[in-house]
């Protein structure tokens, strides 16, 4: 997707930066990973081919091919705003309402009279978080909102608001859905975080409608039967509910087993008695009984986290779905099949870019799951315009913080993970763990296997002193073992199973080499014994051995900094001493002086070694208050080096005997990553992740090595997402720029024509 200039009625004008910095490209797009998080997600009554959703991070997208392709429509500008609810005047579709929240911070309504491309804020509600929306059908003009302070009517089409009274009823705030009856606009109900209530008198009083559900049931959903209005279906955290007396009593539906009954989204279908669905944490479930007991099938994954449902009476087989991480689904089968249909959308949050070092249209990239936890790995194999999964034998929630290509085999790379070291030999196709005797075995032939089987053998430690330690390490990890005996009886046995399946280690109950390992838990006579590393590697870097001249990798860990020789025979701490913090976020390192490692930590700065780690000395001109998030080293010019924090970014041309902060024009922020150009090293790119509604975030560009600097991202909040995670060149003439965003996945930049960039031969 191609982002052109739209004007916003909530935007501010933004001046016109005359830097030549500043000219790089017009040009940006948005292709994918295609999917990500859909909230609302809702169809034009008046056209079945037009849709809209909406994210959790302030963007609407819209559709006008019943959902094969999708367009950019509006960015709010407001990071981390959920656009949960959104409704079409069925009177006019060029009249949208929109309630917005943050959890349980502030969101707002919104109303747009040309179909989304401009909006106005309430300002009675702009201090509210609104959790649920919904419109009158026998009076379009009255709305009703459910904030997390109580409920709000407005009488003149979201004009104008004004609170309900709703304070003399308990109970009656944190409003999280709402149901207007079609042949009244007198009876509303209500559900909160506890309860579901009714007014009858338009919401003048309201009275509690509990009969036959659960005490304190958080009500997600409130659906009112098209064909008869006293028949009403309610979800809520303790189950599913109907009532036929308009809510005086209810009973509990049976069929979806009560670890699914999170159901964030109930439909009735509008032309199909009888025919029900259920949007729910674990799948989605249809019913085609009314919901009776045993109608109820799972047609999706259960995997799947859906938000919402829609369907057009028009195309009763039509079924469209909002979900966490896969973004809009179809089924054409009443909803017995889904597929994905993102075309156009990309709302994944990119944390992590490498493009391959020799096939030039090969780049992967990373992205974590913002709602569901855990992330994926996508490859493109055309420079970013498509993408596919690349996740084979990965586990479930793994998240990648770290790509590296291998500097000596382009078939090799390997993650640093949530779960410690992965790798692939086959440049992506498949994954292991390191500590895998698989994956050594594959091309090592038979001293290979050999080597990998004793690896994977049970060390023969000292029984009581090696086990009682592992016991401690096991309960200070929240795996209780009881008091450690040093005897491996049942609890123990139990407890470890759970953490080698948790870990993903092989599950052998027993403390063999990985399992001590991973517990950082050296056998007796053994203390200073490689370590596998199965907790957070921040970053990964390699360099080469100083002694016998051999590759050597190293990890950043929340542990300290590690190295190895071979990632599959374990790792080995590199002290930096007690004055120093031990968490390392960052690591900078090369083959042409493997002598100086810098390494950026939590609450020390950054850290220097210039003895291949052994002994190690702050860097005095980066603050210790503030996280390093990146450092990036001059490729020709070793004594440049250029550092991000979450505060701010730092410079220095003498090798960090002086530094200098920030530079001509570019502002304190989040400083994710930075790119230096090894063509010409003069231009450098910095990414920002802070934005606060129109201040922050964006891409910067410097001519002259850091000395002043110019914005380069589109102006007038074209882009969907302006928070900046990830930067990379294409790895062959540095005239493709990849960004990757917070909730739209990666922007693909071609160097525009007049773009300033002279390339020292």
């Amino acid at each position: 997707m191609r982002f052109v200039a739209q004007g916003s009625a909530l935007e501010t004008p933004t001046e016109v930066v005359a830097d030549p910095a500043s000219k790089y490209s017009d040009d940006w797009r948005s292709n994918g990973p295609p999917g990500g998080d859909v909230r609302s997600l809702v169809v034009d009554p008046n056209n079945p081919d037009r849709f809209y959703f909406g994210t959790l991070d302030g963007q609407m997208y819209t559709s006008a091919d019943a959902g094969r392709t999708w367009q950019f429509l509006y960015n709010f500008n407001r990071p981390r705003l959920f656009v949960d609810h959104i409704i079409v005047d069925p009177r006019n579709s060029g009249v949208l309402y929109v309630a917005a929240h943050r959890h349980k911070e502030a969101g707002g309504f919104f109303k747009s009279t040309d179909g989304g491309h401009h909006w106005r804020e309430s300002p009675e509600l702009k201090n509210e978080a609104l959790h649920s929306l919904t419109q009158a059908e026998a009076n379009p003009d009255v709305l009703i909102a459910g904030t997390f302070n109580g409920i709000f009517r407005s009488d003149n089409a979201g004009d104008t608001w004004t609170q309900l009274p709703t304070f003399a009823t308990a109970g009656l705030v944190h409003v999280e859905s709402l149901a207007i009856d079609p042949r009244t606009t007198n009876t509303i109900y209500a559900g909160t975080w506890y309860l579901p209530y009714k007014s009858t008198d338009g919401g003048k009083t309201w009275k509690t409608i509990k009969n036959g559900i659960i005490d304190d049931s958080d009500i997600f959903a409130i659906d009112i039967d098209p064909r008869d209005p006293n028949h009403l279906i309610a979800s809520a955290c303790s189950g599913i509910y109907e009532t036929r007396s308009a809510g005086d009593s209810w009973k509990k539906v049976q069929g979806i087993p009560s670890q699914s009954r999170r159901t964030r989204a109930i439909l009735q279908h509008p032309s199909i008695p009888g025919l029900v669905f259920a949007g729910t944490t674990e799948g989605f479930w249809r019913s085609e009984r009314g919901g009776d007991a045993d109608s109820w099938m799972v047609t999706t994954s259960r995997q799947l986290e859906i938000n919402s449902i829609a369907v057009h009476s028009s195309r009763p087989q039509t079924i469209y779905i909002g979900t966490n991480n896969y973004g809009v689904m179809v089924s054409y089968d009443g909803g017995k099949n889904f597929v994905p249909t993102n075309a156009g959308y990309s709302g994944r949050f990119a944390n992590v870019i490498v493009a391959d070092r020799e096939q030039s249209s090969r780049v992967y990239a990373a992205t974590i799951n913002t709602t569901t936890g855990g992330g994926f790995l996508f490859v493109s194999t055309d420079n970013g315009e498509t993408w596919r999964p690349s996740m084979r034998s990965m586990p479930p929630r793994l998240i990648t913080y770290s790509i590296m290509q291998d500097a000596h085999n382009v078939n090799t790379i390997y993650l640093g993970t949530n779960l410690g070291v992965y790798r692939s030999l086959d440049r992506g196709t498949s994954w292991a763990p390191v500590w895998a005797a698989a994956s050594s075995t594959k091309t090592k032939g038979r001293a290979g296997k050999k080597r990998a089987l004793a690896a994977a053998r049970p060390t023969a430690p000292k029984p009581n002193d090696t086990v009682r330690r592992a016991q401690q390490a096991l309960n200070a990890a929240g795996y209780n073992v009881g008091t450690p005996d040093g005897r491996s009886g049942t609890l123990t046995t139990k407890a470890l199973r759970k953490f080698q399946t948790e870990n993903h280690l092989p599950v052998t109950g027993k403390f063999d080499g990985a399992t001590l390992a991973a517990l950082h838990v050296a056998a007796s006579g053994d203390e200073a014994a490689p370590v596998m590393l199965s907790d957070a590697v921040n970053a990964l870097a390699q360099t080469l051995d100083t002694g016998n001249q051999q590759p050597l990798f190293l990890a950043a860990t929340n542990l300290g900094l590690f190295r190895s020789l071979d990632p599959t025979q374990g790792w080995q701490k590199l002290s930096y001493g007690s004055a120093f913090d031990a968490r390392t976020t960052c690591i900078s390192a090369d083959l042409q002086n493997p002598e100086t490692i810098w390494v950026g930590t939590a609450a020390s700065g950054v850290l220097v070694s210039r003895d291949a780690g052994k002994t190690w000395q702050r860097m005095s001109g980066i603050p210790s208050e503030a996280p390093v998030n990146v450092i990036a080293r001059d490729p020709r010019r070793p004594n440049y080096a250029y550092v991000g924090t979450k505060q701010a970014f730092y410079m220095t041309h003498d090798g960090g005997d002086s530094w200098g902060r920030r530079g001509g024009n570019l502002p304190f922020g989040d400083f994710t990553s930075i790119l230096v150009n090894p063509r010409n090293p003069d231009e450098i790119f910095a990414g920002n992740a802070y934005q606060t509604g129109e201040i922050g975030g964006g891409v910067y560009r410097s001519l002259n090595a850091g000395s002043t600097w110019a914005r380069i991202d589109p102006k007038e909040h074209r882009l969907p997402s302006q928070r900046i995670w990830a930067l990379a060149f294409d790895s062959q003439d540095q005239n493709t720029l990849f960004v990757g965003s917070h909730s739209a996945g990666v922007y693909v930049v071609p160097r525009g024509s007049d773009s300033v960039s002279i390339v020292s031969q």
